[in-house]
């Protein structure tokens, strides 16, 4: 795969005029839409400059150019997809599911679940990889598919680990589900997986602090995209850092039924840890010892900081706006979970939605892929202190290091 890092430097870190250039060479396009949506570009590329870009190898240089490169080249691409069809602004976004709770809470589970009704709609990873031209004009082609799976998997090069705990990125490879923020956001550069990747601090403030309205707007934008000639249905949506956005969410989509997974601390947050400590080797080098703890502990730090403004958010915007899901109740009662939802959402489950979901569960038991193996104790996690980290929100919601509240499904 051809990739932008030949036809520039690795000496200097592109900025985000550079990194557009490169693009529109790429696709012979110049038009990147609201400029409004350039502000994550611009915070990403001046933090990876500043914090990361010294301590990376050529080969990860040229992996994260590439990838900003190509990002860019998709939102081109989309743009002209619109103006040369005006019909994709006229697609309305009704009443989506959107499952917004923190990674490792379950909520990828969750959201297959409600991906398997047949009248849902929920984005695939080739489908944000490979968005143009418009799904409505037919069938991605196996050239087009295999090019989706291609980038999909030279994004993880670096990190193989993230198979052991994504593994079902293995087995459906470009047709597994995609999230909002990863796949979707990462396209205006307003995603939490990038400071994941790149552990920039501007960055993560940015995510923090930001008014992300511009970047709800893509998202509504490439929902519009997706949807033109589809055959009715809602949508099913996922993102792991939906937290940091709550309030453009909810006044972009204000009939939207907003689900918060929780989960047992110990469980949630051990296991994100260990992830992060996978992912930031696509910075450099693997991560050990007191390394591998302080990314750790900072990932842990930054889930708290998540929960925060989440809360806020949530005050501000009403109680009656979200739905808490428990994972221990979605292992329990699956179904009766998803029926939970979709009666919260004003909908009907139907026998063959239930029928799908038993048919999918049987075919994928929790240890299809092996187990997850991490140690709470390697990041320094420990009931007393964690409860007291995230008091605020194991007084509100009841799930803290070691606790979750009875069942209710």
């Amino acid at each position: 795969m051809a990739t932008a890092a030949t036809s520039t430097s690795l000496k200097a870190c592109p900025d985000a005029d550079g990194l557009k250039e490169l693009a529109s060479r790429r696709t012979g396009l110049s038009d990147f839409g609201d400029p409004g949506r350039d502000t994550g570009l611009k915070v990403f590329s001046a933090a990876l400059r500043d914090e990361v870009w010294s301590g990376m190898p050529d080969p990860a240089r040229a992996q994260v150019v590439e990838y900003a490169v190509h990002l860019l080249a998709t939102r081109l691409k989309l743009v002209d997809d619109r103006q040369r069809y005006p019909q994709i602004a006229q697609e309305k976004i009704v009443r989506p599911i959107i499952v917004i709770g923190p990674p490792r809470s379950g909520s990828t589970l969750l959201h297959t679940l409600l991906s398997l009704d047949p009248e849902a709609m929920a984005p695939e990873h080739w489908v944000c990889l490979e968005p143009s031209p418009p799904p409505a004009l037919g069938p991605p082609s196996p050239e087009r598919l295999d090019q989706a799976e291609r980038r999909m998997m030279a994004m993880f090069d670096r990190i193989p680990d993230i198979f052991i705990t994504h593994p079902y990125m293995i087995e459906e490879g470009a047709g597994a589900l995609a999230e909002c923020g990863s796949d979707i956001l990462n396209m205006v550069f307003s995603c939490q997986q990038l400071w994941c990747l790149y552990r920039a601090e501007n960055f993560r403030r940015y995510l923090l602090e930001a008014d992300h309205s511009g970047a709800v707007g893509f998202h509504h934008d490439f929902l519009q995209h997706v949807q033109w000639g589809a055959a009715g249905g809602h949508w099913a949506l996922k993102g792991s850092d939906y937290l940091l956005r709550l309030e453009a969410t909810a006044a972009q989509y204000p009939d939207a039924t907003l689900v918060w997974t929780h989960r047992d601390l110990a469980q949630q947050l051990g296991s994100l840890a260990n992830i992060q400590a996978i992912l930031c080797r696509a910075a450099g080098e693997p991560l050990a010892g007191d390394a591998r703890e302080e990314v750790g502990r900072l990932a842990i730090e930054h889930q708290r900081a998540s929960f925060e403004k989440g809360m806020r958010a949530r005050d501000r915007l009403g109680e009656d706006r979200f739905l808490d899901i428990s994972y221990h109740d979605v292992m329990a009662s699956p179904v009766r979970t998803v029926e939970r939802i979709y009666e919260r959402s004003g909908r009907h489950m139907s026998d063959a939605h239930r029928a799908a979901i038993h048919d999918w569960l049987e075919q994928n038991p929790q240890t299809k892929h092996g187990v997850h193996k991490y140690s709470t104790d390697e990041f320094g996690l420990g009931a007393e202190a964690t409860n007291r980290q995230f008091r605020d929100y194991v007084e509100r919601f009841g799930f803290g290091y070691g606790l979750h509240p009875p069942l209710s499904a």
